[in-house]
């Protein structure tokens, strides 16, 4: 019944589905393994971002640059000390909060040794103009010294569509944080990294700024669209099997015409034959 299955032109069918299920099966266990990846990463940083703070001297050594802070410095909960330099805040745009647009505040925390630490203090609502230009009112810091803690986070920079800033001149609003653009514009030396604050002593008496989460990258899609590959993979595999047995009922019922024989059949008709050249022959002598 299928012997039609054995033919060159089936033959070549069954390797094309075989491959296609084959790189759909391959494809799903792509995607478990950046699902995997990916929730590690996200383990990671949620287990450092919500740890005891750690004094920032601890993780980035006086002196330390950009490039000789190792990468498990990143998201590491820290602890820091100094006052708020409000007159020198900015605030970066396009950033939302609860599906609100709004801006980050950010304001250096110039520390006891002269050096300061780019803090984003929080997101502040979209206001007429647009962006807002500091300082957002009800948004002020606290006066005087402050005790801080946050995870601390690596320099911003522009990606291939991104929107660049000015290269000179005084920023109140800026797209990203940049700590190369915003060391130009301030009287003292920037620590390599920036924190998002999560607590501060004394703490912020009013709504705004409104505290920033950590984003923690998410592995749901990952998950997804590994379901999703094995899916089409079952369908892939479960439809052709439908499709060679439903050949192999039309064969069986004679509902297929042979595609490998040219000969057309003698036609018999009460009243003689046809040859096949198409000449009756009498039934009689």
């Amino acid at each position: 019944m299928y012997d039609f299955a054995r033919r060159p032109a089936w033959i070549v069918s069954h390797v094309l589905v075989v491959l296609g299920v084959v790189a759909l099966v391959v494809l799903g266990f792509w995607q478990r393994a950046r699902w995997v990846e990916r929730s590690d990463i996200a383990e990671r940083i949620e287990q450092r971002a919500t740890a005891a703070p750690v004094p920032l001297d601890q993780v980035v050594p006086p002196g330390s640059t950009a490039g000789s802070l190792p990468e498990s410095a990143e998201f590491t909960r820290i602890s820091a000390s100094g006052t708020w330099d409000a007159p020198a805040e900015v605030y970066v745009r396009n950033r939302s909060y609860s599906g609100a647009p709004g801006s980050w505040v950010v304001t250096p925390l110039v520390q006891e040794d002269g050096t300061a630490l780019a803090v984003v203090r929080g997101w502040v609502p979209t206001v007429d103009p647009d962006p807002p230009g500091p300082p957002f009112p009800g948004a002020e810091p606290p006066g005087g010294p402050v005790s801080i803690a946050g995870v601390l986070q690596f320099s911003q920079s522009r990606g291939d569509f991104g929107t660049a800033d000015p290269a000179e001149g005084r920023l109140e609003v800026v797209s990203r944080v940049d700590l190369d653009r915003l060391a130009d514009q301030l009287p003292y030396p920037l620590e390599p990294a920036w924190v998002l604050l999560d607590a501060q002593e004394p703490p912020q008496t009013t709504r705004l700024p409104a505290r920033v989460a950590v984003e923690v990258p998410s592995s749901t899609q990952n998950l997804s669209y590994m379901f999703q590959w094995w899916l089409f993979a079952a369908i892939a595999a479960g439809g052709y099997v439908l499709v060679l047995r439903r050949q192999a009922r039309a064969q069986a019922i004679g509902g297929e015409t042979p595609v490998d024989d040219d000969r057309v059949p003698d036609a018999v008709t009460p009243s003689g034959s046809l040859d096949a050249a198409g000449d009756r022959e009498s039934g009689g002598g």
